[in-house]
């Protein structure tokens, strides 16, 4: 699977998507403006984020078999004061993410909502899928501070117990599973954000 690098901040999902949605449609390229038509299709209003559903969404459009799974169907952004967001952005945020939820759900997009753990995540791959998975970064991109993102997980090797996980923000590597667990772990506990997934049929 050949990474596309995010080329802004905001964009890396939509880049994780593409990097995805490339490899297994060739027909779609790994270009700047694909990655920005992905992003104004699936930006949730007034933020910068996108939309899960939306980038399932997305997917299916150019033709792959996706699944969403999501603990929470409903949109939260607990810490918006720190990205300087307003009560009022984040009651915007709510229903434009509502919009593209309803507009995916009506397009066929398979979806559940439940909780999962990694080991779950690691039977998914164990049953050849590719998992765009949201993680606390912040040891995977050894920062200072606790980040929300999306990652690809192409691969999980049992007994080595490693994954082969593309970070469109930062770059492509293996990673132990305690790595890993602890960035599922931290999502929750400290960055306070749902498990969120999309599984992808090879």
């Amino acid at each position: 699977m050949k990474p596309y690098f995010a080329t802004t901040g905001y964009s890396t999902v939509a880049s994780s998507v593409l990097t995805i949605v490339h490899f297994l449609n060739e027909e779609v390229s790994l270009t700047r403006e694909e990655e920005f038509k992905i992003w104004q299709q699936t930006t949730i209003l007034p933020t910068r984020a996108s939309s899960i559903f939306a980038l399932a969404k997305y997917a299916k459009e150019k033709g792959c078999t996706v699944k969403v799974i999501v603990e929470k169907e409903e949109y939260d952004f607990p810490d918006y004061r720190f990205y300087r967001y307003t009560k009022e952005d984040v009651d915007n945020a709510k229903l434009s993410a509502k919009l593209l939820r309803q507009d995916a759900i009506g397009a066929g997009i398979n979806m559940e909502v439940k909780d999962f753990t990694l080991n779950d995540v690691d039977k998914e791959l164990l049953d050849n899928k590719i998992i765009l998975l949201r993680l606390n970064v912040k040891a995977l991109r050894n920062m200072k501070r606790n980040s929300s993102n999306y990652v690809v997980i192409n691969n999980y090797n049992k007994q080595t117990s490693e994954y082969s996980i593309i970070d469109c923000g930062d770059t492509a590597r293996s990673v132990t599973k305690e790595i890993l667990q602890e960035c599922f772990d931290t999502l929750e506990s400290k960055k306070h954000r749902d498990h969120r997934m999309l599984i992808f049929e090879r």
